[in-house]
């Protein structure tokens, strides 16, 4: 029986390691286009990234009322955009010159060249090439993190080492400092030092710790956190939206860098809400979080049965 267990657990990390080293790995040592056609043909044909992709398929074709050939597409389109996403992070790190991203990665827009700003993102594509854009920009930043722990990877240490990675490499493509969200006062100190900090805003309810607040997201009442608002108008500082579109004929994609968002806007927040709610109608399997719309209209109902709310409330 131990040895049927030890076999089943090493067979697990066998094959996380497969899935979160080798095999996007292997991409971002061939020339783009080979590697690219290596991740297509995974994503087609076997089962990596099942555990996100299956379920963030089944979640959207109840929205989108998918059909069973649909949604399988949807699935695929999704291990895709996660072998993408954890081949990036090695193609940034031999692949980045001095001269600019590779040819398959596009910047548009620019940061802020003066002062502290927080860029936001969404729980929507990839991310990873914003962090040396920022420091081929010249900014300094801090990266925001949920507090993470050994103990939830006890079954999967290949992942907890993967999780170490990602954040490592951020540091050091970056010159960027992490922060867990515990610390969150850190992060503040080194936005009124004249840093950046990068977060994600599209948090779900149940893990919004300071609250939520009413928007309309893909055309439904739906909520999102206010904390990044607060932080921002407490420090006196823009958010600088970002998010990543694809060429999934060509295997490119775009770093897109929006316009800069006042805190003090009383539609701060329905801004994000438009931008996320475009940017998962042109790329709906890119969206991470399509097992948790539910509970977000569900969780923003209340909000939006109450007053209206005021511009103090929304910031």
């Amino acid at each position: 029986m131990m040895f049927a267990h030890t076999r089943a657990w090493l067979r697990t990390q066998l094959f996380d390691a497969w899935q979160l080293f080798i095999a996007p790995g292997v991409a971002a040592l061939l020339p783009w286009r080979v590697g690219y056609r290596w991740l297509v043909w995974l994503s087609v044909h076997t089962s990596l990234f099942d555990e996100a992709a299956l379920p963030i398929a089944a979640a959207a074709a109840t929205h989108l009322q998918l059909s069973e050939a649909e949604r399988e597409r949807f699935a695929q389109r999704v291990r895709l955009i996660c072998l993408i996403d954890h081949a990036d992070l090695y193609l940034a790190l031999v692949r980045w010159h001095r001269s600019g991203p590779p040819w398959h990665v596009a910047i548009r827009g620019e940061w802020p060249r003066e002062g502290g700003f927080i860029n936001t993102g969404f729980h929507y594509g990839t991310g990873h090439w914003i962090f040396r854009s920022l420091a081929r920009a010249g900014r300094e930043s801090v990266a925001l993190y949920a507090e993470r722990s050994r103990d939830g990877f006890r079954t999967h240490p290949v992942r907890f080492w993967y999780g170490d990675l990602r954040i490592a490499s951020v540091e050091k493509l970056g010159g960027t400092e992490s922060v867990f969200r515990p610390h969150i006062r850190r992060a503040l100190h080194a936005i009124e030092s004249g840093k950046t900090a990068t977060a994600l805003i599209d948090v779900p309810p149940r893990l919004a710790a300071h609250g939520q607040k009413p928007v309309t997201l893909l055309d439904r009442p739906a909520s999102l956190p206010h904390g990044l608002i607060k932080l921002a108008r407490s420090c006196h500082v823009p958010l600088v939206p970002f998010w990543t579109e694809f060429d999934f004929e060509h295997g490119t994609r775009t770093l897109t860098i929006g316009e800069a968002i006042d805190p003090k806007d009383p539609d701060a927040l329905q801004k994000f809400a438009d931008i996320l709610s475009r940017q998962i109608r042109r790329t709906p399997e890119a969206w991470y979080f399509w097992g948790e719309l539910s509970r977000w209209i569900e969780d923003a109902a209340p909000l939006h049965a109450g007053p209206t709310a005021t511009s103090d409330d929304l910031a």
